[in-house]
């Protein structure tokens, strides 16, 4: 592989690392919206995680990650 092909490829992947990391932002962004809300109309943690599952089409687990994240703080 030449040194131009290389660097092509390092700079396709760069920008692959790059979007996923704004698409994971965006994801981290939304979760915080539907959390604060599901907790300001009363939904129970449940119901929340339902919600973010449905939502972000996300696993269960990745739901749980987001509710630990942002989920009620006490201050």
């Amino acid at each position: 592989m030449s040194i131009e092909q290389e660097v092509d490829v390092m700079c396709n992947l760069s920008q692959g690392i790059k979007e996923a990391g704004i698409a994971e932002g965006r994801n981290e962004g939304r979760a915080e919206e539907i959390i604060e809300t599901g907790y300001e109309f009363g939904l129970s943690e449940q119901d929340i995680l339902e919600r973010l599952q449905k939502k972000l089409s996300i696993s269960l687990q990745k739901a749980q990650e987001y509710l630990l994240m942002f989920g009620k703080r006490t201050v």
